[in-house]
């Protein structure tokens, strides 16, 4: 199988540049791998795409109908969903034919190609949603230390300049692997990986340690204090409740990235690694199941925002019902 796909990747003019190109990439190969686990994969993949198209189109639609959710802070999440949403549409299609045409020992020269359409995609699209939560993070942050200038500093129009930002910076990191320098991708994107989730769990302790010490000023405030705190237009709970909000979409995003984010560390150091086949086996295996934990992270969301957002919640009834009771 290796000799093959070198062979073949070797003809890809322009695209695989060396003959290892298609082969440090494990979550291609099926060598080694148990079938029953690529079929478990596969069907719950095709569970997480349905789930993740039904609840992001059902999230962007409520955003796009009900004027009153059109925040600064709701319209990043409406982002989230717009990037969860292809990872449903495009990523997880990508990775089940993969999975399937390799299942079914298809040629090794179609394989390559379509693997690099998918890392490209794959890394593009979660990238964007990872980049996406860190700047939800911010945003609660300079809600907190700014809030008089919140209304100023966080518009509709910069936070669609940063979702467009996200989009780009994303993109062009992910097509690193184009240019065949599959060492540099992977150290790029693990650093990127780690750079994010490092910073969300600063801004998070900074944002928890702000409100404890604000809750404490309050309570031992006199109540005209407090009547003049509350004409400053700053509200402790709600704001606590936003942020929490935003904690649990971190949370959940950092229990299904940290995997990935060990397996790309890994990797990066896969040249030095002994190529024993029980080894390339538990790599495949890793990378097979860290792909599938994080295209849950776009299929729960959804779930995350309704629970929270009251009005997102509504938001949605409403659009169901108009889908399902027209005449």
């Amino acid at each position: 199988m290796h000799n093959n796909c070198s062979v073949n990747c070797q003809g890809e003019q322009g695209i695989i540049q060396d003959n290892n190109s298609c082969f440090r990439f494990p979550v291609f190969q099926v060598e080694n791998v148990p079938p029953k686990l690529i079929l478990f994969n596969c069907v719950i993949n095709i569970l997480f795409l349905i789930t993740a198209i039904l609840g992001n189109i059902l999230v962007i639609s409520a955003v796009w109908k009900t004027s009153s959710l059109r925040s600064p802070s709701i319209v990043l999440l409406c982002g989230l969903a717009t990037s969860d949403l292809a990872v449903g549409l495009v990523v997880q299609p990508l990775f089940l034919y993969i999975e399937l045409t390799q299942f079914l020992d298809h040629s090794a020269e179609y394989h390559c190609t379509s693997g690099k359409a998918f890392i490209t995609v794959s890394y593009s699209v979660c990238g964007v949603s990872l980049l996406t939560v860190t700047a939800i993070s911010v945003d609660r942050l300079l809600a907190l230390q700014y809030h008089l200038r919140y209304a100023n500093i966080a518009t509709v129009a910069r936070v669609i300049y940063v979702m467009t930002l996200n989009w780009l910076v994303s993109g062009f990191l992910a097509s690193l692997i184009l240019w065949g320098r599959n060492d540099i991708f992977l150290v790029v994107m693990a650093v990127v990986v780690g750079t994010c989730l490092s910073l969300s769990i600063f801004v998070h302790m900074k944002i928890y340690r702000v409100v404890r010490r604000h809750q404490q000023q309050i309570q031992a405030q006199t109540e005209a204090v407090q009547a003049r705190d509350g004409r400053d237009g700053f509200n402790v709970a709600r704001f606590k409740r936003t942020a929490v909000n935003a904690f649990l979409i971190h949370y959940f995003l950092l229990i299904c990235y940290t995997p990935l984010f060990i397996t790309l560390l890994l990797t990066s150091n896969e040249a030095k690694i002994d190529s024993a086949s029980w080894k390339k086996s538990y790599s495949a295996i890793a990378w097979k199941l860290t792909s599938t934990i994080v295209f849950l992270n776009s299929a729960v969301n959804p779930f995350i925002y309704c629970w929270r957002l009251r009005e997102m919640r509504l938001a949605v009834i409403n659009a169901l019902k108009k889908t399902f009771c027209r005449k």
